[in-house]
């Protein structure tokens, strides 16, 4: 299904689920995920907000869909149209991507687009997720990555697809694949990323026990590239971007390219496969069970 089809096809969230706990006023990622859920009205209000500098050549988009920018196809698609509109702007040179909502990036994949959902839909939903990180990991614009709060499973992948990770320098935020702490399997284009990342050794202990990073032990290990005080992350995004353009663009997308392409590859040639996999497994009765433990589990928190 095409990207506008999929915009024409989307359905309203009934909730957003994340590895998010609410704390207080501000959102807090622990070691083990704790799945929210809120209730959202159809609104009209842009999920994505972008703002585009001619004279600099730099946009930036900022995710801002509460509570936690969780990936849901609403999102995905609108986010997947900003960027293709972006890419095509010859005169736009350079994306920094950031967060709105306050001590979070991005919760990651919303698991409401996975429990109870047909087939069809979770198809649908994954062929979104692939049209997202094509587009970012593909992109011939210099990518910066501002996370300026936590940023688990998808929120991390979204990082990782960019040039460049500038992270707040708070302990209380975290980074990483945790998907396997919910029962789920990181796929193979999820691995492939953070294997080029970071390695294979780091990742091959992160993504089996699920492992969210604090902003030090991410720039330890590569995940992320600097860390910066909090209220700095986009000022030095900004700042960094001008380093980045300083390089001739064919140069450096041609570079790029050349690095990237043979992972991109891999997923661009089996994509029915990719999506067939994962349906099969999401709509296993088990991996539904699962997910319905931490519903019935939130249930008795709120309870």
């Amino acid at each position: 299904m095409s990207l506008r089809a999929a915009l024409r096809n989307k359905h309203a969230v009934t909730g957003l689920f994340s590895q998010l706990s609410s704390c207080s006023s501000h959102v807090r990622v622990r070691g083990s995920p704790v799945l929210v859920t809120q209730q959202r009205k159809s609104s009209t209000t842009p999920r994505i907000k972008v703002e585009f500098n001619q004279s600099t050549g730099v946009a930036i988009m900022h995710m801002q869909s509460p509570p936690v920018n969780s990936l849901s196809l609403d999102f995905l698609t609108e986010f997947c149209i900003g960027v293709e509109k972006l890419e095509m702007d010859k005169s736009c040179r350079g994306l920094i991507i950031t967060s709105s909502q306050p001590k979070v990036f991005s919760a990651g994949l919303d698991i409401m687009e996975m429990y109870g959902k047909s087939p069809e839909r979770c198809g649908e939903f994954w062929r979104a997720v692939q049209e997202m990180w094509l587009k970012l990991y593909g992109s011939n614009m210099a990518i910066i990555a501002a996370v300026n709060g936590s940023s688990p499973a998808g929120g991390c992948l979204i990082a990782m697809t960019a040039d460049y990770r500038i992270m707040a320098d708070n302990p209380r935020f975290s980074i990483g694949l945790n998907e396997t702490q919910l029962g789920i399997v990181a796929p193979f284009w999820f691995k492939d990323t953070m294997v080029n990342t970071v390695g294979h050794r780091c990742s091959e202990m992160a993504l089996q026990i699920g492992l969210l990073y604090n902003p030090s032990e991410a720039l330890r290990i590569g995940l992320v590239d600097q860390l910066v005080p909090e209220d700095q992350v986009l000022s030095t995004a900004t700042q960094t971007m001008t380093k980045w353009l300083a390089i001739p663009d064919h140069a450096r997308q041609l570079t790029k390219t050349m690095m990237r392409k043979p992972t991109i590859d891999k997923l661009t040639s089996s994509r029915e496969t990719d999506i067939r996999h994962f349906v099969s497994f999401i709509t296993k009765d088990s991996i539904q069970k699962s997910l319905a433990m931490y519903l019935e589990m939130l249930k008795k928190r709120k309870g």
